[in-house]
């Protein structure tokens, strides 16, 4: 089974990217997915999207062997400056060697704006041979048929959804199983970021997979039966928390880099004996 199976830099929030690409080539990560969360988490700001920032990440990753399928570059594509922002991260993407860039599509009541600068946005991504995977994320792209509706009424190749099973839980406060929404959304899915929470006394982290609510040998099911070749990348975000769902925070404290270690062998142990 040809499928890759990538490794977030977020999991490296208070680190740089650099520490973050070397601790994951140490472990003998083949593929990673660099981060960035528009004023939230940015292992690349704005001005990195750049021709120029674009060679040198490309040659951080060579001297490290790794490799790079999956960009997250999470921004508001309602905006009014949303169509030359995004363009240049897709420009920066294919620059990289990613063939997926993932991003959430904006707040959900601004669907017009969506629909404005959407095409110009598709169109480029196409031009570009890159894919654009918005993401199950509360707002314009909440929830199963939902889901389907608004890939559907996009109707382009180069839109697609990266599920997060993450979202999917926290945003429907438990009531959605992550993985049996996988399964109604899978013709729709291009990437999957796969992270589970786990809940003690109402407040919720991010762990390792194996080790929280997510059913992980039914997601590997789910993939390999209906998904076969769609990539995956396992996101650990160890410094957000939030309580009883309520909207989520950073704690200040930074995880050492050994327990960051640590939990990112576990979830790819866990996740290759599910998914073989």
């Amino acid at each position: 089974m040809n499928r890759i199976v990538s490794v977030s830099t977020m999991a490296f929030d208070g680190y740089s990217l650099e520490v973050a690409l070397d601790e994951l080539a140490a472990l003998g990560v083949k593929y990673v997915e660099p981060a960035s969360v528009d004023k939230i988490f940015q292992h690349l700001v704005e001005e990195d999207f750049c021709d120029s920032r674009a060679v040198w990440l490309r040659n951080q990753l060579s001297a490290r062997r790794l490799s790079c399928l999956s960009l997250s570059v999470h921004m508001d594509l309602t905006g009014s400056d949303a169509v030359e922002r995004f363009h240049r991260r897709l420009e920066f993407a294919r620059n990289i060697g990613a063939r997926c860039v993932n991003s959430i599509a904006g707040p959900a009541g601004k669907l017009e704006e969506f629909r404005k600068n959407i095409p110009a946005i598709a169109d480029r991504a196409r031009d570009l041979g890159v894919m654009i995977a918005l993401e199950n994320h509360g707002d314009l792209l909440d929830r199963e048929q939902q889901v389907l509706d608004f890939i559907g009424e996009a109707n382009h190749p180069a839109i697609r959804v990266n599920y997060d099973t993450g979202n999917a839980w926290y945003y429907s406060k438990g009531a959605i199983n992550p993985v049996e929404e996988l399964a109604l959304l899978a013709p729709v899915v291009a990437h999957v970021h796969v992270k589970t929470p786990k809940i003690v006394d109402g407040l919720l982290r991010w762990v390792a997979l194996g080790e929280g609510i997510l059913d992980l040998p039914a997601l590997a099911r789910v993939l390999n039966e209906q998904m076969p070749g769609v990539p995956v990348s396992y996101e650990l975000s160890p410094r957000q928390r939030s309580r009883d769902f309520e909207p989520r925070w950073r704690t200040p404290e930074i995880p050492p880099l050994a327990e960051l270690r640590e939990t990112i062998a576990r979830s790819l142990q866990a996740l290759n004996r599910a998914l073989s």
